[in-house]
């Protein structure tokens, strides 16, 4: 048959899902999520999430506030506890410490990853120590920088990294980091930029839910001024529609969530296409688009910032991140009317694991209400994979835990930079102004004006 891969064997241990009029794409890697419920899998999964990263150990101040789950015990808890749910997962440690040993415990007990977060003390030392410990472990180390630089301002955070790969958070900095110029880290080609999708992308009503949510992430009181100055000083207009901009030249690499830490695990795809459609409007077709009468480059830009990026970004891309011959069928299919929205079908490892479905009692499958139900591979845990580091797995502690589901090692998370964001690589000269919070990249200013309405909102979620 003409088109069909001629290796590609149909016979009577096939099954088989109807493409037509279907979009596939890779699974959504959502590389910042605080593990605060379990519930969050089913949201992540239903719109096409079908990898998460992140820390916490459930609903605690420290987890709504900071994606860590700290200590080996904590580890092995939350490892285990994910056995169950059909998600892949890595699960990032506590980074902030001064002397090595209690953060090579946490790798050694299977952290994909170690985060640093002001909350606990973001210093220059801190800093340092955790890039050592990643380097010598091979997992990435992940920031949220020092938000009222107490201990340093962005010159020297970027001095402790001393030219070292890190993941450096919502580097707008609404989401956290260095006021107001932490942007001014997309520059540099160790710093591998990711956004948060609350600020995804700069809308009318922005600014306004953006207050409240920092209060209430980081236990801050409205009666104490400090608190109060802290959260304000966060909450720039200028630097979040530099994001726009930045995001549109490929000088953002990732959207990911920051789930129920001021970000919402069922709509990074959603933000991140609705960012892509804001930027089609306002700044018109990329330069690589102009004249072809398509938008595949931009399309390429965007789809990259939620699968192969995180993917490289964390060690996983060998398996995950792209639709490609040898890696996971950790796949997502949309019809062409809900792309982005409400995907038709998820599957993990191959198998369905949550799809539109009608009611159970109904005649025929597509019986209202039609919803996205679980399937049969959300209750198979070896459909789903625990990133975990090499060291977990050597030592045999990770062999230890008594998983169910297929246990894979992170890897090549030390020697990567910029250059390896698949069609966001790009470092621009960045000026942000003290004063205005004005942002300039190569010498022009960052403008973006807030959208009034977006598509793939309301009318798609109306049943």
């Amino acid at each position: 048959m003409d088109g069909v891969y001629p290796n590609m064997f149909v016979g009577s241990g096939t099954d088989v899902i109807s493409g037509e009029r279907n979009i596939v794409t890779a699974g959504g890697v959502d590389t910042h999520i605080h593990f605060i419920t379990p519930d969050q899998v089913q949201e992540a999964l239903a719109s096409g999430v079908t990898t998460m990263l992140g820390g916490g150990t459930g609903p605690s101040t420290g987890t709504n506030a900071t994606t860590c789950t700290p200590g080996p015990n904590h580890m092995k808890n939350i490892i285990q506890a994910c056995d169950g749910l059909p998600m892949n997962f890595g699960i990032t440690g506590k980074g902030n410490d001064c002397q090595p040993q209690s953060l090579r415990e946490q790798i050694r007990a299977g952290a994909a990853g170690l985060k640093l977060h002001e909350d606990w003390g973001c210093t220059p030392a801190a800093i340092d120590t955790c890039l050592s410990v990643c380097d010598e472990y091979d997992v990435q180390c992940l920031i949220h920088t020092d938000t009222l630089n107490e201990s340093g301002f962005v010159e020297q955070s970027i001095q402790a990294f001393k030219g070292r790969a890190i993941h450096t958070y919502h580097t707008e900095g609404a989401g956290g980091g260095h006021a107001p110029d932490i942007i001014s880290a997309v520059q540099f080609p160790n710093v591998l930029p990711s956004s948060t999708n609350p600020t995804r992308p700069f809308t009318l009503n922005t600014l306004d839910e953006h207050l409240d949510m920092v209060m209430v992430c980081h236990h801050l009181s409205k009666n104490i001024r400090e608190d109060v100055a802290f959260a304000e000083s966060r909450i720039r207009a200028e630097t979040i529609a530099a994001e726009d901009v930045l995001h549109d030249l490929g000088a953002i690499s990732m959207i990911s969530s920051d789930s129920q830490a001021m970000g919402r695990c069922g709509e990074v795809i959603l933000r991140t296409w609705n960012t892509a459609h804001k930027n089609k409007l306002q700044r018109g077709p990329l330069e690589e688009d102009r004249g072809t009468g398509a938008d595949n480059f931009r399309v390429k830009r965007y789809i990259s910032k939620y699968t192969i990026n995180p993917a490289i970004t964390q060690g996983m891309s060998h398996l995950i991140g792209s639709v490609e011959v040898g890696k996971v069928a950790d796949l997502v299919m949309w019809k062409f009317s809900d792309f982005g929205t409400k995907p038709n079908m998820v599957l993990k490892s191959g198998m369905i694991a949550m799809a539109m479905m009608g009611d159970a009692n109904g005649s025929i499958s597509t019986i209202e209400p039609m919803l996205m139900r679980a399937m049969y591979a959300a209750h198979l845990p070896r459909t789903s994979i625990m990133f975990v580091s090499q060291a977990s797995k050597s030592l045999g502690i990770i062999d230890s835990y008594g998983l169910k589901r297929r246990v894979e090692v992170v890897k090549n998370c030390r020697n990567i930079s910029k250059k390896d964001m698949k069609f966001n690589d790009v470092m621009p000269k960045m000026r942000v102004d003290p004063e205005s919070y004005v942002v300039e990249a190569d010498g022009k200013i960052c403008r973006a004006e807030p959208a009034a309405q977006l598509p793939l909102t309301q009318e798609h979620f109306i049943f």
